[in-house]
């Protein structure tokens, strides 16, 4: 009897809900369709853009912890866009299309080659940045984006603010200046460095310094309380006085942001109550790092190479090329010339642990030959000191190595000279021709710093 109690409850129930629903239909939870939502959404993302009479001006970081490029975009309804950048003088900011759609979220992707796809496949994908993007926040005067495809918490980040009638130029006038803070602008001095001077003009801080362009980064080395190395990684942006620090960096208990360029000294100053900091050329490095504890151990390889024939680059100086000249001359009766050296070393090795081996071409024939030299080799106050043994008596052709030494002793002595060499880590190899994911480095004479080379491993 109860079962058919419930039963006729539940019965009653029911049917009360079919009446009222003849009599008043109920509203739907959501107006439209999934689909016309998002395309809503979307349409709205489209018109956010569109709609700055001035464009936008962008902030793009292609990782975290990278240095800024920046760029004016102006988006229009027919779905081109125009873009301004200060990378590589502008020429890759390209006409090109843009899309506005979804895939799991919603996203814009620039379409057609432009500078962000440069910079996307630069030195083999090194910089890890992005031409698609994921919408995180949108409001009427910022846009902030984070990449679509980078895996991890480091993603690409373009961040837009509505452009001022002043922001296209602002950005133009950018172009080009990035060559001001790149090693070796303007001089053929083979280190950097920044110091940090004191109202009473005493040097407080002092460190080496090396420009990474391409992610837009200085790194300082210095030494710490305690004897030991401090790295520190400063994202930059350009400016056109000068340079930003993209965040403040303290430096001897003061905090730097903006450095101000000057053309007549190349450098680059920045006074905070009254303390100075400079970052500037130098012959020697300020701060003599740790890199020398890694030679040979190069993830590249082994061997260290220099080809003249891979381009120039500024790190070799005109002194080692006029060593290079001199072995050419003294050659030139035989019909030879020089064509490469390729030094090994191991300094934790005991005995003879060090190998140049010079290589010589005969255009005529093509003709390759060798002249293969010892060293003994240890670390001594962070440089590489190495003690010249003789021809190889083994290896390669022992004849023509002693026939070559002549011709070769002061690059021999360059690598032999008795107050050693200075080995620093110069990141992908770059010349004026050439550019390899390898990693290069300097050696410069610490005997005469107007003599060093820049070198790739393999």
């Amino acid at each position: 009897m109860l079962k058919n109690i419930k039963l006729y409850i539940v019965l009653f129930i029911t049917l009360g809900f079919i009446a009222c629903s003849s009599d008043n239909e109920v509203a739907p939870l959501f107006d439209g369709d999934i689909d016309s939502r998002v395309n809503e959404r979307l349409q709205s993302y489209t018109n956010t853009l569109v709609s700055s009479e001035f464009g936008w001006k962008a902030d793009y970081r292609p990782q975290d912890d990278s240095g800024v490029y920046n760029f004016y975009l102006k988006f229009n309804a027919d779905n081109t866009v125009e873009i301004v950048s200060d990378f590589n003088n502008g020429t890759d900011d390209l006409p090109t299309t843009y899309r506005i759609g979804k895939s799991q979220f919603p996203e814009l992707v620039f379409e057609n080659f432009s500078t962000f796809h440069r910079l996307f496949e630069l030195e083999g994908f090194r910089l890890g940045a992005e031409f698609e993007f994921l919408f995180e926040e949108v409001t009427s005067d910022m846009v902030t984006f984070k990449s679509k495809t980078d895996a991890g918490d480091n993603k690409s980040t373009l961040t837009l603010v509505k452009a001022t009638a002043a922001d296209k130029e602002a950005v133009e006038n950018l172009q080009g200046l990035d060559t001001r803070i790149e090693d070796g602008h303007m001089t053929t001095l083979p280190f950097r460095g920044i110091t940090v001077a004191n109202t009473a003009a005493e040097i407080v801080f002092s460190g080496s310094l090396a420009y990474d362009d391409l992610e837009r980064v200085a790194t300082v080395i210095s030494e710490g309380d305690d004897s030991s190395e401090v790295v520190t990684e400063i994202p930059i942006e350009v400016t056109e006085g000068g340079l930003n620090f993209v965040e403040p960096v303290t430096l001897a208990g003061t905090a730097f942001q903006e450095f101000t360029y000057d053309v007549t000294n190349n450098n680059f100053t920045s006074v905070v109550d009254g303390n100075t900091a400079v970052i500037a050329h130098a012959s020697l490095p300020l701060y003599i790092n740790n890199d020398i504890f890694g030679i040979g151990t190069s993830p590249s390889g082994s061997r260290f190479l220099y080809r003249p024939s891979l381009g120039a680059n500024p790190l070799t100086s005109a002194g080692f090329d006029a060593i290079v000249a001199q072995i050419n001359t003294d050659l030139a009766a035989f019909g030879l010339v020089f064509e490469q050296f390729i030094f090994t070393t191991d300094p934790s090795a005991t005995g003879i642990n060090t190998t140049l081996t010079i290589g010589f071409t005969r255009p005529s024939d093509g003709g390759f030959f060798t002249g293969i030299y010892d060293f003994e080799g240890s670390i001594v106050d962070k440089k590489l000191v190495l003690t010249y043994q003789g021809p190889n008596p083994t290896e390669g052709n022992p004849g023509n190595s002693g026939f070559f030494e002549a011709s070769s002793l002061n690059m021999i002595n360059f690598f032999g000279n008795p107050d050693g060499l200075i080995y620093t880590d110069r990141g992908p190899f770059r010349s004026d021709t050439s550019a390899f994911s390898n990693e290069a480095a300097s050696l410069l004479s610490a005997q005469d710093p107007s003599l060093s080379v820049y070198a790739v491993w393999f």
